[in-house]
Order: structure tokens, then C-alpha cells, then sequence
């Protein structure tokens, strides 16, 4: 009786049911997620996501397909060339679709400067080239037709427009565009039930309009450079938890400040890198579901472990 007694105590006190309760439920969360189509890199994603309060996207290639193309020219051959010519310097999706729709000029191009949020500037010959927004040309006093600026500010909100000038006169306006992905609105209204949610840009005010006016976006950071991504973050994150959803290179930082950061695959190898979560389809269907297999996975640990409690004082 006695070793019967002693074998009993020591089966029911060992610890097996609480050294099992927590990967047990990690195991099964991980499972959901990669059956959703998601893949958690960081296992202190399942404790850290379940407080996320604030969702920040990053708008081209996230929101949107990223396939950028040229809508509309308003002016003569000479607009999309100019354009073509110095954007063939810049990084923006903007200047990609620009210089494949247009023909680069056969002079030569010196002097490029980018303005962030703004727009860039060359000398092409013997010509003074912007192409950008409005700030860009009125802040270097260039002279705006009424009729190119009721052009501009008439784009779909979709697009984003740019001037195109040389000499300090507005010769003309370039409209690119990219689809939203058919997805995006109804994955922002499932967030914004229990999150708040924020994009971040660099088109300007006037092209982010139709973000703007959302009634389940809280905020759109427009204007913002590449580099600036990742101090919108660390702002935010000094009132609120924050995950950042976003694909390209110049994401990858704010990716990295966030407390979750959540790339799509078919992003670039930075933004996967620097990433807490990758969202393994073509798709932004799956991001709500990080948040609800985090919360039911944490659930899970905490009632493995009062029900590990419960049995080892019981017994």
C-alpha cells in the first residue's frame, strides 16, 4: 500500500500536464494559421498580436495590385517624353509605368533630384524638367493653366496625377494608376470592427482622397517618403500597438519598428525578411485572421494551463 500510495503522488504532481499546455495550444495555433495561408516567424507573435489596437497599411502594392500603369496624357508627345526622361532615375511604381508607356528624349539628362512625397526635377538639353504634384511646382513658383490644373485635380481618386513642366511652365499632366485589389475594402471594414486602421503613402492628399473619405480608415498619412515609413510607425507606436501590412523594399523598416509587421510573399525579400507574419497568397483575405488565431491561440494557453492547475490540485 504504501508504494501504491508513493507511485500515485508522484504520477499526479509530475508536471507533465502543465509543461504541455502551453506548446500544445502554440502547436495548434500555428497549424490554423498556415491552413489560413499565413506564416508565423516570430512565436511572440501570439502573444504580442492579440494586443495590436492600430492596422497601418502601406497603400501601393498592398492595398492596390501594385501594377502601375499610364491612364491618360493631357498634352502633346513632348509631355510624356520629357517625363519619361527623368523618371527613368526614380524608384516610385509612378516612374516605372511612365518610362515603359514613353519614349526617354535622345538628350541627355543631368542634374535629377527627387523631392520626397513630392515629385522629382532633371535638366534634359537645355530644359528645367519637374514631374510631380502640386506642391512641387508651386513651391518653385512654376506658372499652373486653369485648365491643366481643373485636369489635375479632376483625376480619378484612384490615380495619381502629375504635372509635367519645363522652363517654369505646367506643360501637361501624366495620370497613373493601379487597381485596388477587389478585397481591400471589405478586409478594412473587418478590421476596423476591432482595430483602427491607418494607411501610409507617398501620393498626395489629392490622390489619397478616396482613402481619405473611407468611413472605416482613421487616418491616411500622405506625402510620406519611402525612408519617413518607418517614423510614422515609431510615432504611432508611442500611444498604441501597432501592426504594419506592407510588400515592398521600403517597407521592410517599418515592417521591422512595428510591433507586428505582416508582409504578402510575393513581396520583395526585405519586406519577408523583416517581417513577423508572411501572408502566403496573393491576397489580403488572411490578415484578419492573424489577429483571430493569435487571440484563440493565447486563449487556448491560458485555459491549458487553468485546467493543468486544476487537475494538479485536484489530484
Amino acid at each position: 500500500p504504501a508504494l501504491l500510495t508513493g507511485l500515485t503522488v508522484l504520477v499526479v504532481s509530475c508536471p507533465c500536464a502543465l509543461g504541455l499546455a502551453t506548446p500544445m495550444a502554440v502547436a495548434a495555433g500555428i497549424r490554423d494559421a498556415l491552413a489560413d495561408g499565413i506564416v508565423i516567424t516570430d512565436k511572440d507573435v501570439l502573444e504580442t498580436a492579440p494586443e495590436i489596437e492600430t492596422v497601418a497599411f502601406d497603400k501601393t502594392g498592398t492595398l492596390t495590385t501594385g501594377q502601375m500603369t499610364v491612364r491618360e496624357v493631357v498634352g502633346d508627345d513632348a509631355v510624356l517624353s520629357y517625363a519619361a526622361a527623368v523618371e527613368q532615375f526614380a524608384s516610385h511604381p509612378v516612374a516605372e509605368a511612365i518610362v515603359e508607356a514613353g519614349e526617354s528624349r535622345d538628350e541627355s539628362v543631368t542634374d535629377f533630384e527627387n523631392y520626397p512625397g513630392q515629385g522629382v526635377g532633371a535638366t534634359v538639353g537645355d530644359h528645367d524638367v519637374l514631374v510631380g504634384g502640386h506642391d512641387l511646382l508651386s513651391d518653385h513658383g512654376w506658372s499652373i493653366p486653369a485648365a491643366l490644373e481643373e485636369q489635375y485635380r479632376s483625376a480619378p481618386t484612384d490615380t495619381v496625377p502629375s504635372y509635367v513642366g519645363w522652363n517654369g511652365q505646367v506643360r501637361g499632366v501624366v495620370v497613373g494608376g493601379d487597381e485596388f485589389r477587389p478585397e481591400w475594402e471589405s478586409v478594412v471594414d473587418e478590421l476596423a470592427e476591432t482595430h483602427r486602421v491607418v494607411v501610409i503613402t507617398g501620393d498626395d492628399p489629392d490622390a489619397a482622397r478616396r482613402l481619405e473619405d473611407h468611413p472605416s480608415i482613421d487616418e491616411v498619412f500622405a506625402g510620406v517618403p519611402p525612408e519617413a515609413k518607418a517614423a510614422v510607425v515609431e510615432r504611432l507606436s508611442t500611444t498604441q500597438t501597432v501592426a504594419m501590412v506592407g510588400d515592398g523594399s521600403n517597407d521592410a523598416p517599418a515592417l521591422a519598428a512595428a510591433d507586428v509587421g505582416i508582409a504578402m510573399e510575393r513581396g520583395t525579400r526585405l519586406a519577408v525578411d523583416a517581417a513577423d507574419v508572411v501572408v502566403t497568397t496573393d491576397s489580403l483575405t488572411p490578415i484578419p485572421s492573424v489577429f483571430e488565431t493569435t487571440r484563440g491561440t493565447r486563449r487556448r494557453v491560458r485555459e491549458n494551463l487553468g485546467w493543468a492547475f486544476l487537475y494538479n490540485g485536484i489530484a
